[in-house]
């Protein structure tokens, strides 16, 4: 059988680039299919595997996508530590995960160990906002009792039992073109609405549990013209729902007021990205876990956090679901990188709460 470093660099060997992830997928649902499981797709080609088993049923998760740096990754291994060249990430964000997975899938079968039902989803476009996971087929998971997301950074025993809810604001102002020269008093400026509800805005850290941000200004034209057009992006996030109801709707008011000021309009879209979640210290996925490292030697720990995975959409569909460390760090850079030993422990984690 492959050592899960083997299946590792088997994965970081198929480029899954967000949105060209059927190589990896086509990849995956051949394995799937070899260990006995059915397999299904949906609208938005996250790969769904089922196995009938004793006992409740588990989900286990990871997605497919990588960033676009991860695409024609080297790997290198020194000293105990998988990394690149330098050139790109390793894609360990998730790859990692789905080693980990596929190890401990052919270990049950090989070993023909006892286990209960496990659903495996393995998504797609997770990098760019839990853009499968927010499109699942949220039937298919009605009978799972609770599930494991395996895609966080830091050491393997880490855990999230709180992450946050997640809004983007999306504003295009509209003003009147002049001549900046000849006649700019004859002119609207969309850049100066949009400069005003910026610097009328609370932004960054807003408290030990809300941030904001502008993600982009973008106001395209000549420079001799008053904008006529500017548009920005924003983002916030909360751990409770009511702060990031009135943050966004600060930012939204900033908006509107800087688009008065100046006699000009603007166009507001408020999109919900994700759900937040909270797991109980006596939650039954949570000590699972906690079991599961214990037998393991593995030290236990658990954070908060203001990130998302697809953890957060599961729990949103009333799946209790935990997102757990796949043991990478320097997830999105050249520093990329995984030790073998995490590696090693993630497969034994996920074997050790698979199994029965």
């Amino acid at each position: 059988m492959q050592s899960v470093v083997d299946i590792f660099l088997a994965l970081v060997a198929i480029d899954s680039p967000s949105y060209e992830e059927d190589r990896l997928a086509l990849f995956l649902e051949s394995e799937l299919l070899s260990l006995g499981f059915t397999t299904s797709y949906d609208e938005a080609h996250n790969l769904y595997g089922f196995l009938p088993g004793e006992g409740e049923p588990l989900l286990f998760n990871a997605h497919m996508d990588t960033v676009a740096l991860a695409v024609g990754a080297k790997p290198i291994i020194k000293d105990g530590i998988i990394a690149t060249d330098g050139t790109t990430a390793l894609g360990a964000d998730d790859k990692a995960a789905i080693a980990a997975m596929i190890w401990a899938l052919r270990k049950i079968k090989e070993q023909n160990l006892a286990h209960p039902p496990l659903t495996i989803l393995f998504t797609t476009a997770e990098e760019e906002g839990l853009v499968g996971a927010s499109k699942i087929q949220a039937e298919r998971l009605k009978s799972v009792k609770w599930g494991y997301t395996l895609d966080v950074t830091g050491p393997v025993g880490l855990a999230v039992i709180e992450a946050a809810y997640h809004d983007m604001i999306e504003a295009t102002f509209y003003g009147k073109a002049a001549h900046a020269g000849f006649e700019p008093e004859k002119g609207v400026s969309a850049i100066m609405m949009a400069s005003r509800a910026i610097v009328g805005m609370q932004l960054l850290r807003i408290d030990e549990e809300t941030t904001a941000n502008v993600g982009s200004l973008v106001a395209e034209g000549a420079k001799n013209i008053v904008s006529a057009e500017a548009k920005l992006v924003l983002e916030a996030r909360s751990l409770k729902k009511e702060k990031l109801e009135e943050q966004t709707n600060a930012m939204k008011d900033a908006l509107k007021e800087a688009a008065d000021f100046y006699g000009g309009e603007v166009v507001i879209t408020h999109s919900h990205l994700y759900g937040g979640y909270a797991h109980s210290p006596d939650s039954g996925v949570l000590q699972q876990f906690k079991d599961a490292c214990k037998t393991l030697g593995l030290a236990f720990g658990t954070k908060t956090t203001l990130g998302g995975s697809d953890a957060n959409i599961f729990n949103s569909h009333g799946v209790p679901t935990l997102a757990i460390s796949s043991g990478y760090s320097g997830a999105h850079s050249t520093a990329e990188r995984i030790a073998i030993a995490d590696l090693e422990a993630l497969a034994s984690v996920t074997l050790e709460l698979m199994s029965l």
